[in-house]
């Protein structure tokens, strides 16, 4: 970095930097920007729904494994589903 090559070339470079303009935004960027950030929390789901969800399943789950654990006898299922005796009419 002692050479005089490039000291000059570093110089050069730091011209280069400071001849570049500021850019300018125009006047409806930041309504923009703000408007977006705004649709963004909008579509984000309250949290009260994502309870009542929650809920939901886990009870639906919890009715789902009692009945599954709790078999029913067969005299049980009989008495609840009704079945029609066609013997009478088959002789």
């Amino acid at each position: 970095m002692n050479r005089p090559a490039s000291k000059n070339e570093m110089e050069n470079s730091i011209e280069l930097l400071g001849s570049i303009q500021r850019a300018e935004a125009s006047e409806d960027l930041l309504p923009r920007i703000e408007q977006r950030i705004d649709r963004a929390k909008n579509n984000v789901v309250p949290m009260f729904l994502v309870k009542v969800a929650a809920a939901t399943f886990i009870c639906l789950f919890s009715a789902q494994l009692y009945l599954l654990s709790n078999p029913t006898e067969k005299d049980n299922l009989n008495q609840i589903i009704h079945t029609a005796d066609n013997t009478l009419y088959y002789e």
